[in-house]
């Protein structure tokens, strides 16, 4: 499994080096900043931890992007995983830091470009209580579990999981869908689902007195990570200058500092066939979306 996941990551780079040591910002502002009064910049977090946190810890992005372009610059995520993505598909954000299978969507079906990858690649787990007696997904049946949105790589990952293991979503297992993975957790730690979907990147941001309480059943292989994403529009900078942007922060102490936080290991440069295998997330995202 671990070869697997190493050759994808492997893919995935191609050049962060490179754009570090020799890649500069346009000599002079571009057209959208020279702008006498250009319009202020957007940053939209999808919304997979508490607001609060979300907001706080990407400030120091947010900042270096305001001092970087000279403009103002606004932060915001929505209050769940369907709302936020509809703010994506409508144009709301300039840069978007989202969960693989939606920002995909937005890739193929907006013309948004992938400016990078976390480093850290997305796996899924199935938790169940530690002290819980279950010892394969196969004895889940008759029992209920927790995850996340249903348009979410977590959520189809884990439908999956039942399936191949014999368990019709529904009908073996009745599934409970949470606003957010600390809602998965608390749900598991207090006995109210017997199971739970869980994203890995998470997982190191659940208060410890919750995460004791939980053991991993099965985790998935991983597929690539949170994409930083840019919406190309005339009067914003290019994805080019914000993935230069983007790297230089990064490198920062500030930047590093994020990057823990967010359990991100780094960044790679975007390997577009690596990604293309989160295309079969999206039939069932835009199904979710457009009902």
């Amino acid at each position: 499994m671990r070869t697997a996941i190493d050759s994808s990551r492997r893919r995935l780079v191609f050049g962060a080096a490179a754009l570090l040591s020799g890649a500069a910002l346009p000599r002079g502002a571009s057209s959208a900043i020279a702008s006498s009064a250009p319009r202020r910049l957007e940053i939209g977090v999808i919304p997979y931890l508490p607001t609060a946190t979300l907001i706080a810890g990407h400030q120091s992005l947010r900042r270096y992007f305001e001092d970087t372009f000279k403009r103002p610059v606004g932060l915001s995520t929505a209050p769940d995983f369907r709302s936020f993505q509809g703010r994506v598909l409508d144009g709301d954000f300039d840069f978007t830091v989202i969960g693989p299978g939606p920002g995909w969507q937005a890739h193929l079906d907006r013309g948004h470009q992938v400016v990078a990858v976390s480093k850290r690649m997305v796996h899924i787990y199935i938790l169940v209580a530690k002290d819980s007696p279950i010892k394969s997904v196969a004895e889940l049946r008759g029992t209920k579990l927790s995850t996340i949105d249903p348009l979410t790589v977590t959520s189809q990952t884990t439908m999956a999981v039942l399936r191949d293991n014999g368990l019709q979503p529904g009908t073996d297992i009745q599934v409970r869908h949470e606003k957010n993975p600390f809602n998965v957790a608390q749900a598991l730690a207090l006995g109210e689902v017997s199971a739970g979907g869980f994203p890995n990147i998470a997982y190191p941001n659940l208060p410890a007195d919750i995460r004791d309480k939980l053991r991993i059943l099965v985790e998935t292989e991983g597929i690539p990570g949170v994409l930083f994403m840019v919406r190309p529009a005339a009067d914003v900078p290019t994805p080019e200058e914000f993935q230069v942007a983007l790297f230089r922060f990064v490198a920062t102490e500030g930047g590093r500092a994020y990057l823990k936080e967010f359990n991100h290991d780094g960044l790679l440069m975007p390997d577009l066939k690596a990604l293309r295998t989160l295309d079969r997330f999206v039939p069932e995202t835009r199904r979710l979306i457009a009902g």
